[in-house]
């Protein structure tokens, strides 16, 4: 009886207790009003609790007064106390620190807090609102000491990702792997809604491990990858449209004709006919405006994610169409990518695969005819003007520039492919192997048809034979690469009285092939189809090579309490591309760093962070062709004896079997700081970066003894010679602060300086010239040679004008005359820093994205000055009504004679050198996201819309098209020779899930 009294009483009391608890309900979302999935909602004190739906929703029975405790992996804490509300609805804000507490490095991914390298990271959530066809120049501004050179506003253009500046004559761009895939093409080939996240190894300790493939730093690129749970669906979708930032101003038909004959005057020339009797009086083209047409692009990305208890998957499609900015110019991508993985016990397979089809119609140039051109003759038919129309009719044919682009056929198709399988066995406790197949094949198909037209006729009718195609052409070119790579890995994870240790050995075997083929052809049997190649006159070429690397690789990471951190690795690899005795390179690295903060008796009210790092690191080049170590005789080679000349054969390339790695060497140390709770972070790093036995292909001296010259149509030489150093600093400041209920912010600013300089080029080696004025003369206006920067600017100083209105060029070495001897360095186009800043905020269901890029302290080389100013063959800028005349001397511009076209006044000199430095708004975009209530009713988990506008204002003095010139070749670079402006989008867009 007692007994049951007793079951009876407890009974009543649990009820009673169960009765006194109340069910609390709510969603979890982050700053961004997106759900938070799996976040931890747990009773304080008890293990009651429970985690969020895929929706961010969640409930929980709780005892009266009882305390909530909100948490998730990235994000702040939260305690709420319950009250009378029953539903209780979270915003939780991420953690600066935790939020990157891992980050991907090679083979493998590490604490952030345990890095000992320099690794910067760029989340997806930046590059997606930066409306781009290539992901590259979507990092432009975005992490200090990595430069993007991209070609303005081309549709599809290629951009060159340069870090911590270029150490090399050879390769300058870093090696890309995607999901542990080597890739080809780049990042032009993928989808930006596809990525997870980037990371940028700089330094030598972090890039080591790759060896010989990453002397230009390594980009690592993590796509989105399914979560177990229900499918999730995502729709992105988005409309721009592009319109130049700038376009100069060009003569009118009046000012031209004008311009023109005081030119003639000016050069002691008679008046062209058609300026003092124009056959078309009333004709003014704007060619400019004949060439920009309206620009939309179109981008639209669909996904489907999920996965079970062992399996996960992700699919993804994606469409982007753009039209280029000028006319017959276009350029589309189709995305295709799938991620799954299965798990079961102590075996785990994943598998990634991706395939990209790029079409693009090449961007025409932006090519600005005489005004006094019409563009159609009055029967419709594309029109030419003869010589009559120069200003000199010697200088050739006013040829009617858009007929070649109207009628001919041309596309530039690539497919690529790239993908990896992974299989992991978990051995034993830490100990696991993994094995590793990766691949990359691309696919290239360029294609060129022009048939036979005509722009101008005789009297009789018929065609004139000079003007337009008198043949059918054709050019195609194909070509395949296919990459694999097979790594073998043995990792080893262990945590034990404070020592954590986290070792790797392994193998890759690598092997790449390449063929290619180009044919080109021409008759004159009339009409618009190839109908053999009797009567033709053609060309055809092929080439097909392969190499192979052979790599072994070992890692050691320690840290002991996550306070004392060293890490060391070595790598070796052996080169089919080199002479068998040079095949093998070894490149180590070490570093070292200290977590103050982390130490027992650090304890400061303001300072949460200090960090104290250095590294050192070399890393290996074998930018060759596979077989420079056997010469292909086939003809006259010359060569010096005894101070006299001979030809023996001819080859297209020399015996280098002495040729051996060039070896980059890698020194940073850094800081790293974190104040009020790391809600503001500072990270600072030095670093000194110095490229020894480089491999160049150069010319010789004479004086030498040895062979300087191959063949003109033949690749120069490759020698192990030069050297180059970079400096530099790199300073990066976040703030990141849910500063209210509704309100957060998130700032990063981001500074870097380099100092770049050629130490050696090695013994009876000439200088590098690059770049030509035009095809009149050749004067290089870019030099590179020991103590400058490479790719300097070289020219003439210029005192004033003679009597006659013409540049004094200065005689530099005061020997009495001025000639090439006389020219010095005018400047080089590498910024004294550049900088970026991201200011992301959101209040309530709004949030606003401003990025502000820019550069500071650099020249630009204004080639394009030469087309404008001394080409007369074009239009001119409005600008050549201020040149010099008798009664206009106050100026910097020389009289306008014939005689510039081809030297003279067009030298390279001062003129051409202007300051490149500019301040612009790179990204602006308001977005809103509907809120839950509106939500549940379309049953949509997300929904945003939004509005941006890209290269919105540029502050600059620069004159020219725009200050981010297109010229990315090593030697020429900051050399504007562009015929294209840049693009200013404005897109319209949503991101749904549901």
């Amino acid at each position: 009886m007692k007994q049951y009294l007793l079951t009876l009483f407890c009974l009543c009391v649990s009820m009673i207790a169960l009765a006194q608890q109340k069910t609390i309900t709510g969603t979890v979302i982050d700053t961004r009003h997106e759900p938070v999935i799996g976040a931890s909602v747990l009773e304080k004190g008890t293990s009651n609790g429970t985690i969020t739906n895929l929706d961010g929703e969640y409930s929980l029975k709780v005892s009266p007064g009882a305390t909530l405790v909100f948490s998730y992996i990235g994000y702040k804490t939260q305690e709420i106390r319950v009250s009378a509300n029953t539903n209780i609805n979270v915003t939780l804000a991420e953690d600066a620190e935790q939020l990157q507490e891992v980050v991907v490095v090679g083979y493998g991914v590490q604490k952030k807090s345990s890095l000992t390298g320099s690794v910067a990271s760029v989340s997806s959530k930046e590059i997606v609102k930066q409306l781009s066809s290539n992901v590259a120049s979507t990092l432009q501004g975005r992490t200090p000491g990595v430069d993007i050179l991209q070609q303005a506003g081309v549709a599809g253009a290629d951009v060159n990702i340069i870090i911590r500046g270029a150490a090399s004559f050879g390769a300058t761009e870093p090696l890309y792997v995607i999901d542990g895939a080597f890739s080809n093409s780049g990042l032009s080939s993928l989808n930006p809604n596809d990525i997870e996240s980037i990371e940028v190894l700089k330094d030598g300790a972090a890039a080591a491990i790759y060896g010989s493939r990453a002397a230009n730093g390594v980009v690592l690129i993590t796509t989105k990858r399914g979560k177990s749970g229900k499918p999730v669906i995502e729709i992105d979708g988005s409309y721009a449209f592009q319109t130049p930032t700038n376009i100069p101003d060009f003569l009118n038909a009046t000012q031209w004709r004008e311009f023109a004959n005081n030119v003639a005057d000016n050069s002691g020339i008679a008046h062209a006919p058609e300026n003092d009797n124009p056959t078309y009086p009333d004709t003014n083209t704007d060619w400019a405006k004949e060439w920009i047409q309206y620009a939309p692009m179109w981008n639209l990305n669909a996904s489907i994610s999920g996965g079970g208890e062992n399996s996960t998957f992700s699919t993804s499609l994606g469409y982007l169409d753009q039209t280029g900015m000028t006319i017959y110019s276009d350029y589309k991508r189709y995305n295709f990518r799938v991620n799954s993985s299965y798990k079961k016990g102590i075996f785990s397979l994943s598998e990634n695969i991706a395939i990209t089809h790029r079409d693009k119609t090449p961007t025409t140039a932006f090519n600005i005819s005489l005004p006094t051109l019409p563009i159609y003759d009055s029967e419709g038919r594309f029109f030419s003007g003869g010589g009559d129309y120069y200003i000199n009719p010697e200088d050739g044919k006013a040829q009617n520039k858009i007929a070649p682009l109207h009628y001919t056929d041309r596309y530039n198709k690539v497919t690529d492919i790239i993908g990896a399988i992974t299989a992991q066995l978990d051995l034993w406790d830490g100990l696991k192997y993994k094995f590793s197949f990766s691949g990359n094949y691309s696919n290239s198909h360029n294609y060129t048809h022009t048939p036979e037209y005509y722009t101008k006729w005789n009297e009789d009718g018929t065609p004139d034979q000079d003007y337009g195609s008198p043949k059918n052409s054709i050019s195609e070119s194909r070509g395949e690469e296919f990459t694999y790579t097979i790594d073998n890995l043995l990792t080893y994870n262990k945590t034990f009285s404070g020592h954590s240790i986290d070792a790797l050995v392994g193998t890759s075997w690598m092997r790449e092939y390449n063929r290619n083929m180009s044919l080109a052809t021409i008759n004159d049997l009339g009409g618009t189809e190839i109908t053999g190649f009797s009567s033709v006159d053609g060309k055809i070429s092929a080439s097909d090579s392969n190499a192979a690397l052979l790599s072994f690789f070992a890692r050691l990471n320690y840290d002991y309490k996550d306070r004392y951190l060293l890490s060391a690795s070595i790598r070796r690899d052996e080169s089919s591309k080199f002479y068998k005795d040079n095949r093998v390179g070894y490149f180590p690295s070490v570093s070292a760093g200290w977590n103050a903060h982390q130490e027992s008796w650090f304890a400061n009210p303001v300072v949460s962070k200090l960090k104290i790092r250095a590294s050192y690191g070399e890393l290996g080049a074998n930018f060759l062709s596979p077989y420079n170590f056997d010469a292909i005789a086939y003809g006259p080679i010359p060569y010096t004896l005894g101070g006299v000349r001979y030809t023996s054969g001819r080859a297209a390339y020399l015996k280098s079997r002495e040729l051996k790695w060039e070896t980059a060497k890698t020194t940073d140390i850094g800081l790293e700081l974190g104040f009020l709770n790391n809600d503001l972070t500072v990270q600072v790093d030095y670093f000194v970066k110095k490229n020894v036995d480089l491999l160049a292909q150069i010319d010789l001296n004479l004086s030498s003894g040895q062979i300087f010259e191959i063949n003109s149509s033949r690749e120069k030489p490759y020698v192990n010679s030069a050297s180059v150093k970079n400096t530099g600093w790199e300073f990066l400041v976040n703030y990141r602060k849910q500063l209210t209920k509704d309100f957060s912010i998130d700032a990063t600013l981001n500074l870097s300086t380099l100092k770049n300089e050629v130490l050696s080029l090695g013994d009876n080696v000439q200088p590098i010239t690059s770049g030509a004025m035009s095809s009149s003369f050749s004067d290089s206006p870019s030099i590179t040679k020991p103590g400058e920067a490479i790719g300097s600017f070289y020219g003439y100083k210029i005192n004033g004008f003679d009597a006659d209105g013409n540049f004094i060029f200065a005689d530099t070495d005061n020997n009495g005359s001025v000639d090439a001897n006389d020219k010095v360095i005018l400047g080089n186009p590498i910024p004294d820093f550049s900088y970026g800043l991201n200011l992301t905020m959101s209040y309530k269901d709004f949030d606003l994205t401003m990025f502000f890029q820019g550069v500071q302290g650099n020249e630009i080389f204004n080639q394009k000055k030469y087309t404008y100013y001394f080409d007369y063959s074009n239009n001119c800028v409005t600008d050549v009504l201020n040149a010099w005349t008798k009664n206009n001397q106050n100026t910097n511009i020389p009289i306008m004679k014939t005689q510039n076209t081809d030297g003279g006044n067009s030298l390279p000199s001062e003129f051409y050198i202007e300051d490149g430095s500019y301040f612009r708004c790179k990204n602006l975009q308001l977005g809103y996201n509907f809120p839950k209530s509106i939500l549940n009713k379309i049953s949509f988990n997300k929904l945003r819309v939004y509005a941006g506008v890209q290269n919105l204002f540029t502050i600059t003095n620069y004159s020219g098209y725009d200050p981010e010139v297109s010229s990315n070749a090593l030697f020429s670079r900051g050399i504007d020779s562009a015929s294209y402006p840049n693009a200013r989008t404005f897109t319209f867009g949503f991101n749904a899930s549901f």
